[in-house]
């Protein structure tokens, strides 16, 4: 039977004298010689490393200078000191912490110390008691953090993996990116994450036709939802960073991403650009989260109270109502929303407008009926609609409130006791013998049309 750290190997693609070393390692274990197992597994563990500097030949980390770099790989190749050259990589580390070599952060590095202090104990037969257990754990040492200690090649480097990974020309669509995020706070320090994300995002861009998040089927939106919700905090940061460092960037990834959007607060005039100048813009107003932002910004008093108006008036006027939920209409409803849509439709001259009047009904229409399928009718409406029926004899308009008022019996009843209550002279198409003739014309135009 398979041990699970054999199994481990097989899915790894490590050279011949490294799968002999630790094929010698697993040997040992199965008889119960663990110390030298546990030593054999060590030694594979660093020649494993050493082969991945000498595969980072032509890759040097950014951190060292030309003659360190070579003078580091001419030990690695010398069979007396090769060894302790690799351990003494692991532990050479930055002022700020990173490692001058690996992609690993401070743990790892305390880790091999405690590893190296184990090798001692099975090298020079200390008195320390070393059994499976110890072996077992190496291994999942091993599984869990091998694949982190990557040669830092640098941010440019990483930026390579990058074009490489998303091009189809080499890397298969599909494959596990994560790999590739790990590194990301470990190639740069945490005030330049944001800006390697700038460049990460103009690689993916430029791997895609389109507007290359907005698609939550693409491994893109996946992606850059995996590093907003990273569990990194430099990365978390950087996001924000990334994002906030101009409107255009802030527009492309908040109307994807809205949840964040109280993290980027704290940019003022980037958020107050935001929703006075650039809300109701295309880009944002066509977006799934342009009623999730707006509830945001009101919820929150991000807008001061006296322009919360204004703001509330552009939404009613530009806003993509059909998309409203039933919790979105409450809240807004009691920020005046429908205040400012009934003015504007049944308040002013847009119905009576010379020449433009019934265009502007026509052109209106979903945003109509939007008001009155969510509003209760009132006098003010009621004697708008009906001064505008009593000239607008066709159009579609029309018969799109013909449809409307023989789906709402109520409707109907109640606009004409407004109207009655009012004194008004009812327009023809709300007199029951007319609206019934209007109905059966309506329905016999639909037939030979089909």
């Amino acid at each position: 039977m398979k041990l699970e750290f054999e199994k481990y190997l097989e899915s790894q693609s490590f050279s011949e004298e490294s799968m002999s070393i630790i094929s010698e390692g697993i040997k040992c274990y199965k008889i119960g010689a663990y110390r030298a197992s546990f030593l054999m597994s060590y030694y594979f563990f660093l020649k494993v490393l050493k082969d991945r500097l000498e595969q980072s030949r032509h890759a040097k980390p950014d951190t060292l200078d030309l003659s360190t770099w070579q003078g580091l790989l001419q030990k690695v190749n010398d069979d007396t000191v090769w060894d302790q050259t690799v351990f003494e990589t692991t532990q050479w580390k930055l002022a700020d912490g990173r490692s001058k070599i690996y992609l690993i952060n401070n743990d790892l590095r305390e880790d091999m110390v405690y590893w190296r202090r184990k090798r001692n104990d099975c090298a020079h037969s200390k008195d320390n008691i070393i059994s499976y257990p110890h072996v077992e754990s190496f291994w999942l040492f091993i599984q869990s953090n091998l694949n982190k200690f990557i040669v830092n090649g640098g941010r440019e480097a990483l930026l390579d993996k990058f074009k490489i990974h998303f091009d189809p020309k080499y890397t298969k669509p599909g494959l596990d990116y994560k790999y590739l995020i790990q590194p990301i706070p470990l190639v740069v320090g945490k005030r330049d994450i944001g800006e390697l994300l700038k460049d990460i995002d103009e690689i993916l861009e430029e791997k895609s036709s389109y507007y290359y998040i907005d698609n939550k089927k693409s491994v893109y939106y996946y992606f850059w939802n995996d590093i907003s919700c990273s569990s990194n905090e430099d990365i978390n940061k950087g996001f924000i960073d990334f994002i906030t460092s101009s409107q255009e960037l802030f527009i492309k990834f908040i109307t994807v991403y809205p949840e964040k959007f109280l993290l980027c607060t704290s940019n003022t005039p980037l958020i107050r650009e935001f929703w006075k100048e650039k809300f109701i813009s295309r880009e944002v107003k066509s977006s799934d989260a342009f009623w999730d932002l707006a509830i945001t910004l009101l919820r929150n008093n991000i807008i001061d109270e006296s322009e919360k108006n204004k703001f509330v008036r552009k939404l009613a006027l530009a806003g993509q109502h059909h998309k409203l939920k039933k919790d979105h209409m409450e809240f807004l409803r009691s920020h005046g929303l429908f205040k400012c849509i009934k003015s504007y439709l049944f308040e002013g001259i847009l119905f009576t407008q010379p020449f433009n009047g019934y265009n502007n009904a026509n052109a209106s229409r979903h945003f109509i009926l939007f008001y009155l399928k969510n509003e209760p009718l009132d006098e003010v409406v009621v004697e708008s609609l009906n001064s505008l029926f009593k000239g607008l004899a066709y159009g579609d308009f029309r018969e799109a409130f013909i449809e409307f008022m023989k789906d709402n019996p109520e409707f109907v009843k109640s606009f004409i006791k407004i109207a009655e209550n009012k004194g008004l002279n009812l327009a023809s198409i709300f007199k029951e013998e007319e609206r019934i003739e209007a109905v059966e014309t309506t329905e016999a135009t639909e037939t030979t049309e089909l």
